[in-house]
């Protein structure tokens, strides 16, 4: 199941593909629902066509999910994208699930030809509210998706000319040897060394910036970070680039 949610399609990954279903088709669902709510004549022609764009929305929102942790499991992830990817689930199937009850109810009343009243007011407010903050989730969870594979590229390398590597914030100095004990001294957050296959790099800055999350890096700090990275990346071309641009020399002894 998970290899299946990692698969490609056309050389990219199943994830960014399939979560341009629910951030597309949610919001327009949520905001066609709000037209439904706001116009009564139109609810008979327009419900169940809405009903059907949340309800493919929440599929896309769930593929999303399973895709995306199966694509985390070979690269990390950005937390914030993946909490937000969370909630866009939640929202998009409690959205989904309160819009059918509401729209059976409303059917029901109108067969009877009974008014609706202060519930059916109620109803339509707490629908509007689910739907205007399914909206807000689904830019917000597009956005972070693309400010993760972007944002470095755009503007995270300090002022770096685009395809040249970025300088690191702090480096060894040219008399002093890049050995073990000396990488050892750099084990926090404010300069973070880790030496990988015999090279030595400078993390810091990349300690904010990684995907999967500040303490993956910070757990490296320090170390001969080499099984770390081969057990989590071995094999894969674009960590390997990345890591690439902080390199600061080879380990000595």
């Amino acid at each position: 199941m998970q290899n299946a949610l990692a698969a490609t399609v056309s050389g990219l990954p199943l994830h960014p593909l399939a979560v341009h279903v629910p951030v597309v088709l949610l919001p327009l669902g949520a905001l066609g629902l709000i037209l439904v709510l706001a116009v009564p004549r139109w609810r008979a022609a327009l419900a169940w066509p809405v009903l059907a764009v949340l309800a493919i929305a929440t599929v896309g929102a769930l593929v999303a999910k399973l895709s995306g942790e199966a694509l985390a499991a070979q690269v990390g992830v950005p937390e914030e994208h993946e909490e937000l990817g969370n909630w866009l689930l939640i929202l998009s199937s409690v959205l989904l699930l309160v819009a059918v009850a509401w729209w059976l109810w409303e059917r029901r009343a109108i067969a009877r030809r009974r008014p609706t009243g202060v519930v059916g007011v109620l109803a339509a407010l707490v629908l509007g509210a689910l739907a205007i903050g399914a909206i807000v989730v689904a830019v917000l969870t597009g956005h972070s998706g693309a400010e993760a594979v972007w944002g470095d590229r755009l503007g995270g390398d300090a002022g770096a000319p685009t395809g040249e590597p970025a300088t690191p914030a702090a480096s060894a100095t040219a008399d002093e040897p890049l050995t073990l004990a000396v990488v050892a001294q750099h084990d926090d957050s404010a300069s973070c060394w880790a030496a990988i296959e015999g090279e030595v790099y400078d993390l810091t800055e990349w300690v904010a910036q990684h995907p999967g999350g500040s303490d993956r890096i910070l757990s490296i700090c320090g170390t001969d970070a080499t099984e770390t990275f081969q057990g989590q990346h071995g094999g894969q071309a674009a960590p390997t680039e990345t890591l690439s641009r902080f390199a600061i020399g080879e380990l000595q002894g």
